[in-house]
């Protein structure tokens, strides 16, 4: 009778070609995976109908891909410092995002599930905020207020961290002490919306409704960003105002793409003079372009007064003042 089965081992190449040359050669198991040696130790690694081989003594995981010695990605800007994972890095915090962001208030974990009595005593307890200086405590209020504001005007992130990084510049030359916090937090917007390349239909009228400064601390911050970190405010231009106005009249193409010639016209015209409220420019537009497209469904002058936030008397005077562009609107209809 056979022995009882045992199970299968390696065995070594010298060992293969002696029975090869003695002529007695049997095929390798299905289940052994020969040749097969730990890169790290030496020692044979064998298998036995697994798809994975472990060395026994240093347990690393044997693959027929050898082993990568290419050097870990960086991802840093040549700094010395490598990037980790972990949450985005940003300006609108004092703690730049790092934080945990407990809620002094929460009552349920990330999960939902309900908290313990000793895991809400741990949220109630501000301890990891009691160790911050006044002038950091100023600085998360500051912050705090950037993202407030910005959220009521519906500015993007980014314009928001432009906001927070010119403060901060601010804060560190010295320029805030003395001064209002909310001053300069609103001059920083002011100049975040107005630098940025997308069309940001955000006044100075609707900031300063939206911010805590009165309107001397908003002027002496803007002043001091203007002349201090040199600092450029560009005017706003009367066109960036048509696509929300455009949009809550529901008006045709046509109609905005009048007003946008309108406005162009007037601004390459030499002999225009007189400084002009851009948002009322963008109404008299839209009232001009309304009676040169589509008179019949032209809104009332109270409406597209209300919906740009203007007077309907200025709008009706600028809106002569813009009808003596008509030729270039009509110059490019009949092409």
């Amino acid at each position: 009778m056979r022995s009882k089965l045992t199970r299968p081992t390696a065995v070594s190449a010298s060992s293969q070609n002696t029975r090869s040359s003695a002529g007695t050669e049997q095929p390798p198991s299905p289940s052994v995976d020969d040749g097969r040696t730990c890169p790290n130790c030496g020692t044979i690694v064998e298998t036995v109908d697994t798809s994975e081989a472990v060395c026994p003594d240093c347990q690393i995981v044997v693959t027929a891909e050898p082993v990568s010695t290419a050097p870990r990605p960086r991802y840093d800007e040549g700094d010395g410092e490598t990037a980790r994972t972990g949450s985005r890095v940003t300006l609108l915090y004092a703690d730049r995002g790092l934080g945990t962001g407990i809620d002094e208030n929460a009552t349920t974990d990330g999960n939902g599930s309900p908290l313990s009595a000793s895991q809400r005593r741990v949220c109630r307890d501000k301890g990891w905020t009691k160790h911050l200086r006044p002038r950091e405590f100023r600085l998360d209020y500051a912050l705090g207020e950037i993202r407030r504001v910005g959220a009521q005007l519906d500015v993007p992130t980014s314009e928001l961290e432009c906001a927070a990084h010119l403060y901060r510049r601010a804060l560190s030359e010295g320029h805030v002490q003395g001064r209002s916090v909310d001053g300069f937090v609103a001059a920083s917007l002011l100049v975040a919306v107005r630098q940025s390349s997308l069309t940001l239909p955000v006044s100075v009228r609707e900031i300063e409704a939206v911010s805590r400064a009165t309107r001397e601390q908003f002027r002496t911050a803007r002043g001091l960003l203007e002349v201090r970190l040199g600092v450029e405010v560009p005017p706003m231009d009367p066109q960036n105002f048509l696509p929300r106005a455009v949009s809550r009249l529901s008006a045709p193409y046509q109609v905005e793409l009048c007003a946008t010639t309108l406005l162009a016209t007037r601004r390459a015209d030499k002999d225009a003079t007189g400084s002009v409220s851009p948002r009322t420019l963008a109404a008299a537009a839209l009232h001009a372009a309304f009676s040169l497209v589509d008179p019949d469904d032209r809104p009332t002058l109270s409406e597209i007064a209300t919906v740009v936030d203007v007077s309907e008397s200025t709008v009706s005077e600028r809106k002569g003042h813009l009808l003596q562009y008509r030729d270039a609107w009509e110059g490019d209809a009949g092409r």
